[in-house]
Formats: C-alpha cells, structure tokens, sequence
C-alpha cells in the first residue's frame, strides 16, 4: 500500500478484547427475582446477579470477547521509523496509533484481516497449555497435578449448582 496523507480516510482491521453486554441470566432483564420461602411466602428482590457491588442491578451482565469489525479511521498524522534500509510508519488517527499492516483499502479486506487476527488469537489460547511451562521452579508434575484438582473442583461446583437451580424450578412450580 502507498503512503498514505493526512486527512485520507482508510479502514482498520479491528480484532480487541472488549466488554460485550448480555441479558442477564438470572432475572432475564426484569432486574428482580422472586425468592419463594419455606413456608411458601414470596419475596421479591433485586436481582444480584447484574448489580456490580452497590449498583442496582441493570438487567445486563457484562462479559469480554474478541469483537472484530473493520473500522473507518482518519488520518491525522503518522510516525515514520527509518533504520537503516529498513522505513516502518505507523499511522495516527482519533487518539490511537495504527501500524501500516493493519489498514486497508477497502471495509472488505479489513473485515477478512480482523478474522484472521481472531483466529490466530483463538489458536493461540488453545495452544497455550503446550506453553504452560514458564516457571522453571515448578516440575510438570505440579503443572499436572495442580490443573487436574482444579478441574476435579470446577466439576464438583457444577455439579453442586445444578442441583441447587433443579431446586429451585423444582419449588417455583
């Protein structure tokens, strides 16, 4: 790609970790729950399940994933490194810095670019248990054993609560 100026407009292929906003599954979105007592008696309450620490709750839980869509950008000015043979620019525009390799004639091209970024960072956290080993202080032993009893109580946990939710369509019916 050529050079480009300042004021040129160019999409960026966009693949960031960013807070994605779902509705909330425990209230639904209705932002409170109905707690039925032994006795049989129903209290009405505000649903802990999409209030953040002393907010009300907002019907909304937030959770992070890789969003991936290509961005329109402006040019507003560029940083141009020169090592020898070597010229690397890095383009600037609205309060970000963009390497060169990442923007793109056309929406079309930096869409496909942003899924191959997404791929290769979905690869690489499933790969990521191959690099596991960075602490040469610890044997693989550890690594195992460790992982192994986490997953043992991961497992337990879920089992426990979905007894505890059968419980409670069992007593809402």
């Amino acid at each position: 790609m050529e050079r480009l100026n300042v004021g040129d407009k160019i999409w960026f292929a966009k693949c960031a970790w960013e807070p994605v906003k779902r509705v909330c599954p425990t209230c639904y979105g209705k932002l409170e729950v109905k707690l039925i007592l032994g006795n049989g008696d129903a209290v009405v309450l505000p649903c802990d399940g999409c209030s953040r620490g002393y907010m009300p709750p907002e019907g909304v839980i937030h959770e992070y994933e890789y969003v991936v869509e290509p961005m329109l950008v402006t040019v507003t000015g560029m940083d141009i490194d020169i090592n020898g043979d070597k010229e690397s620019i890095r383009y600037r525009g609205g309060g970000y810095i963009y390497d060169a390799k990442d923007l793109f004639l056309t929406e079309k091209e930096a869409g496909l670019a942003a899924l191959t970024k997404k791929q290769k960072l979905d690869n690489d956290q499933k790969t990521r248990a191959e690099n596991i080993k960075h602490n040469v202080h610890k044997k693989f032993s550890w690594n195992a054993s460790y992982h192994m009893r986490e997953a043992k109580r991961k497992r337990e946990d879920a089992e426990r609560h979905d007894e505890k939710a059968k419980l409670c369509k069992e007593r809402q019916k």
